[in-house]
């Protein structure tokens, strides 16, 4: 659908279901194409507006960028939180979930998103807070998630939010390989596997539990 599809049909939704569509809409952009993609006319194609109500709504690039970001994250975010509330019972069952997922090759577009937003973040001001708004929000979760543990006797640490930041850090080092994951494959040089495995060696030592117990 063009801008010029049916511009009357645009003005009749309430301005905040118009604004969420137009983010949503921007997510899906930057995870299919990359930020540097992500413009207004590409969005209004996409919603079937005029791009003059995209920038009503988003003022600038960055504005765009930033809501687009946020929306792809979060929708993520949600989709990871219900798988975790299907297959997880505990504290413990929750962290083994929440890592197998992060490492997952399923979701190497959302890592790539995180590479983009992390290389833009210093040029664009509110793509740059959204980065770190949405960096406290997954450390505020998984820090409820080793609270909860440890409260239930499952873990052992003695700062759960050092150890969540620790765990985050990790994660985020693993996002490398999705930009060359197809490439690395077959090769015994850049082995990402052992990766995987540190971070989860690292965490079981960082909450006192057995070796293997993240398996």
């Amino acid at each position: 659908m063009t801008a010029t599809a049916n511009p009357s049909r645009a003005r009749r939704k309430p301005p905040e279901k118009r604004r969420d569509e137009i983010a949503a809409a921007a997510g899906r952009i930057a995870i299919a194409n990359g930020l540097a993609q992500l413009t207004a006319k590409r969005v209004a194609d996409s919603v079937g507006v005029y791009p003059g109500l995209v920038n009503h709504y988003f003022r600038s690039s960055d504005d765009l960028a930033a809501a687009g970001f946020a929306s792809a994250t979060e929708r993520r975010r949600e989709q990871q939180a219900a798988m975790i509330a299907e297959t997880a019972g505990s504290p413990s069952a929750e962290l083994r979930a929440f890592l197998h997922d992060a490492l997952s090759p399923e979701h190497d577009a959302a890592a790539l998103l995180w590479l983009d937003a992390w290389r833009e973040s210093p040029r664009r001001p509110a793509l740059q807070r959204e980065v770190i708004r949405q960096m406290e929000t997954d450390l505020t979760e998984l820090t409820d998630v080793l609270t909860r543990g440890v409260a239930a006797g499952e873990f052992t640490t003695d700062d759960c939010g050092a150890t969540a930041m620790r765990i985050l850090a990790m994660i985020d080092g693993t996002f490398a390989q999705s930009a060359v994951r197809a490439l690395v494959a077959g090769t015994a040089l850049l082995n990402y596997p052992v990766v995987a495995e540190m971070l989860l060696r690292a965490t079981e030592q960082d909450l006192g539990l057995e070796i293997g117990a993240l398996d």
